[in-house]
């Protein structure tokens, strides 16, 4: 099925405009180097929708970046808290190692 120009309703359409996609014939068909358009308002929408793709792009690349430090820093937090539990349980008060150590023998009991 043919599509014809809507500005030449009796001309076959040989292009579609890269913005918009309405069916042009050669003679409403304006060539830029990124591809046809049907207008100048086509032509820059379509620019600025590439300027807008690309900042989206950073945008997303920054918060992803944000969000790797983020978890590389809880991590290590919890590798740290981890390390001192562990190598320091001898040393923290007994009241406070005496409840923890009764509170794991009533959870192994359970089991």
């Amino acid at each position: 099925m043919e599509s014809h120009c809507l500005n030449h309703q009796g001309t076959v359409a040989t292009k579609r405009c890269a913005s918009c996609s309405i069916p042009l014939c050669d003679v409403c068909a304006t060539p830029y180097p990124e591809g046809v358009f049907c207008s100048q308002r086509c032509h820059e929408s379509a620019q600025e929708g590439v300027l807008r793709a690309a900042q989206m792009a950073k945008d997303e690349a920054e918060l992803r970046q944000w969000r790797q430090k983020k978890a590389a820093i809880k991590m290590i937090t919890w590798v740290v808290v981890g390390c001192a539990l562990f190598f320091g349980w001898d040393y923290f008060p007994p009241a406070f190692t005496d409840k923890v150590e009764a509170l794991w023998k009533t959870v192994k009991s359970a089991f």
